[in-house]
């Protein structure tokens, strides 16, 4: 008995260690879980910001290239109160459980790239032609985002998404209204049962050859 007793807290610890990774961030929410979200988010205010800062991440300006400025990954939760955030004007919690459930248990990722002054809306300048044809600016296109590659990791798997997509983002040029291309945002949906809870690494690879990463604790998130 006494051996037993001695062995059986060593027995549970490998029986635990050999359990797949628990999900900590929460998936099937209850509508308790979905209406505290929808009113976080309703708040709008220091509270709700505070919530946002540990699923978002900050880079610096590089020397030269395209310029990954944010990169944002928002569990089922976190998306509640995004959605609850920028839809105050009659967004009822009822419609917040409606979206939640038309979405599914997803984490998507967000990269916001900007341009900088090596990297802009010009993509390239026709040099002028034998015929003395003048030199021509080929300006970037809006899906100039299919020309970075994005990457989720744990360990040593990728984990490929469910779907991606892209928007343009625009800003003024001028005093007179007119607009021009500044950059792009671009979301990455996964299904949230495939992403256990564990340290998880972003990589966005730039058509210049960066590779800028960043960490995700997903055990810390909600």
């Amino acid at each position: 008995m006494f051996r037993f007793s001695r062995l059986l807290p060593l027995l549970l610890l490998a029986f635990v260690l050999a359990l797949p990774p628990l999900l900590a961030y929460d998936t099937d929410l209850s509508d308790t879980a979905v209406r505290e979200a929808y009113f976080l988010g309703q708040r709008n205010d220091e509270k709700t910001r505070a919530f946002f800062e540990p699923y978002t991440r900050h880079l610096p300006l590089p020397k030269s290239g395209p310029y990954v400025s944010e990169i944002h990954v928002l569990t089922p939760l976190a998306q509640i109160v995004k959605v609850s955030s920028r839809t105050t004007n009659g967004y009822s919690a009822q419609q917040a459980r409606f979206d939640y459930q038309s979405r599914g248990d997803s984490l998507l990722l967000e990269v916001h790239i900007e341009f900088t002054p090596t990297y802009n809306q010009i993509d390239a300048v026709r040099p002028s032609s034998k015929s003395g044809a003048e030199k021509g600016i080929v300006l970037r296109s809006e899906d100039f985002w299919q020309t970075f590659r994005y990457g989720v990791k744990q360990k040593q798997d990728w984990i490929d998404p469910r779907s991606m997509r892209g928007e343009p983002e625009y800003g003024s040029s001028d005093s007179y209204g007119s607009t021009m291309l500044i950059g792009a945002w671009v979301y990455l949906d996964y299904d949230a049962r495939n992403i256990p809870s564990d340290a998880t690494e972003v990589h966005v690879f730039t058509p210049d050859g960066q590779d800028v990463s960043v960490t995700f604790d997903l055990f810390k998130l909600h």
